[in-house]
């Protein structure tokens, strides 16, 4: 019930559901004085959220952070810890795991691995449903699949199948370090989600952790160009894309102020 409520709770928060709650708020009360600003305050939500001026700000906000906590060179350690995200089950009609939009992080992963930077790569994802009887594998599963096709040796996979959120990933991988006496490992995630992550492997484990981000999703600000007329004009207007972006961004903001609040960061 509590990871439920997790799940469910920060949707009033983000931008959609904060904009229709206004607007519902504004209908129930429509005779009331104040109806006619409550509704338009849900507009404006949804409308500056969805401007990608305000999504690529909050995104670059994020990267550049993570750009700025990963080393040049990333050094050797004793294990590659890959983030769930970003990969969907072989589950018909799909003919094998396919790649989502995070996927780059195994694909990071697996390089690192042929980089010779640790010997193990730890793979790591529940299984996140609330449907009776789901068949989806945890994620960890179907990224040893695609990790082994990539050529990665059985051998070196260790999975950490339990883990749902970024705090249980923590603790997962502290139990695993300590059995195993390891001392540093590289910690591969999307750049926008880095700095709650290793804020939280930070204050939830004892090891040495080198973040290594991936999966930016906005170039330099100042390899984006040189801004005109049109361009300033398409970031002014809304977009489902920047939407989805913002609501990336702010669930990692909210995140980790709640990481912060219970003590997992």
């Amino acid at each position: 019930m509590g990871f439920l409520l997790a799940k469910l709770l920060p949707l009033a928060l983000y931008p959609l559901g904060l904009a229709l709650a206004l607007q519902l708020a504004g209908l129930l009360g429509r005779r009331r004085p104040w109806a006619t600003g409550v509704s338009a305050a849900g507009v404006g939500v949804l409308g500056l959220a969805a401007m990608p001026l305000v999504s690529r700000e909050l995104v670059w906000g994020l990267e550049e952070r993570a750009m700025a906590l990963s080393p040049a060179v990333v050094p050797t350690a004793d294990a590659v810890l890959v983030l769930g995200g970003g990969l969907r089950p072989a589950l018909p009609p799909r003919r094998g795991v396919e790649v989502g939009e995070a996927g780059d992080r195994l694909l990071t992963g697996v390089e690192l691995m042929r980089r010779g930077r640790a010997p193990w790569l730890l793979l790591s994802g529940g299984r996140v449903t609330f449907a009776a009887d789901d068949p989806s594998p945890p994620e960890a599963r179907s990224a040893a699949q695609l990790a082994g096709w990539l050529g990665v040796p059985q051998r070196q996979l260790l999975l950490s199948e339990q883990a749902r959120t970024t705090a249980e990933e923590a603790v997962a991988l502290n139990t695993l370090a300590r059995q195993r006496r390891w001392r540093r490992v590289l910690l591969v995630t999307s750049a926008t989600h880095m700095p709650r992550a290793l804020a939280t492997f930070h204050h939830l484990t004892a090891l040495e952790v080198v973040p290594v981000a991936c999966d930016y999703q906005l170039p330099l600000r100042r390899a984006f160009g040189r801004p005109t007329a049109a361009a300033l004009a398409l970031a002014l207007l809304p977009s489902a894309d920047a939407l989805q972006s913002t609501t990336v961004a702010l669930k990692e903001h909210l995140g980790l102020m709640v990481y912060r609040w219970r003590g997992w960061s």
